[in-house]
């Protein structure tokens, strides 16, 4: 089975303690730490801090689980994109994990990060990670978009340093003329990870819901992921919606960790009965 990691996104709004402990009673050991603005709860660069990365290392460490991928996105064609990034790479390095997950720019701001892509590169080899570059799924024209940008995105860069982690789910807000399967189908040869982020249009936008429950055939995109050994994580970010412009808002109060753990479950065992 490829490694498969789940996101600590689907605990919007409890502390690490609780998250860590929760995944663990899930039999989850392979973790996702997330920090995502507009998908968790606030939170700043100096939260990123190297003595709390030690101590999630710890607390990981105490319940047999490890991180390999850290999302922590950002525009990276943003003037600051540079510094914010260092407390990205640091903090990952610092939990253990050689991928950091983020996004590539917004098409306004492109040539600023293609512009600086070596200082952001020579950052991420100095702490030892791989930048993987995500599709958004707010509708704001990226330079990557659906798979056909993968191709000519990465001529641009040091293929040592970049490289892709495709969201199957964030095509249904961000392409809605597209078809996501096909689209995420095309892109398995050429990622280096997915997020499986099961999806479902509603009236008033998007709802994100438990494995087999939404619009997408996750099923066939999981037995292609496996079958090619590629790496990837399920993102449950069950307290976030988006609308119909494909904005991000989130429920006033986090939902009940008995909810969420009876919903990472069913995911769970879903995609257990998919893979066997």
């Amino acid at each position: 089975m490829s490694l498969v990691s789940v996101s600590t996104a689907a605990y919007d709004g409890y502390g690490f303690d609780v998250i860590l402990a929760s995944l663990a009673r899930c039999g989850v050991r392979n973790v996702e730490i997330a920090f995502i603005e507009g998908y968790v709860e606030a939170f700043t660069d100096e939260d990123l801090s190297k003595r709390y990365a030690a101590e999630l290392r710890e607390e990981m460490q105490r319940h047999g689980q490890q991180c390999h991928y850290f999302s922590g996105h950002i525009d990276l064609g943003q003037q600051d994109a540079p510094q914010r990034l260092e407390a990205r790479c640091r903090f990952a390095a610092e939990l253990g994990a050689k991928h950091v997950i983020t996004n590539a720019a917004s098409l306004t701001v492109s040539e600023q990060f293609l512009a600086h892509a070596g200082e952001l590169a020579a950052i991420a080899g100095h702490h030892g990670v791989r930048i993987l570059l995500e599709n958004p799924g707010n509708r704001d024209p990226n330079l990557l978009d659906r798979a056909a940008h993968i191709e000519p995105l990465l001529a641009q860069l040091d293929s040592d340093v970049f490289g892709i982690n495709f969201d199957v789910g964030n095509l249904l807000s961000h392409c809605p003329d597209l078809d996501p399967l096909a689209d995420g189908l095309q892109a398995l040869s050429q990622a280096d990870h997915f997020h499986i982020k099961p999806c479902r249009v509603v009236p008033d936008g998007y709802d994100f819901t438990p494995l087999g429950e939404g619009d997408i055939d996750d099923a066939c995109l999981v037995r292609h992921l496996d079958a090619r050994n590629v790496p990837f994580s399920l993102e449950l970010p069950f307290r976030l919606h988006r609308d119909l412009d494909a904005q991000p808002w989130r429920d006033n109060s986090p939902l009940t960790l008995d909810h969420i753990e009876r919903q990472l479950k069913q995911s769970l065992a879903w995609m257990s009965d998919i893979l066997s």
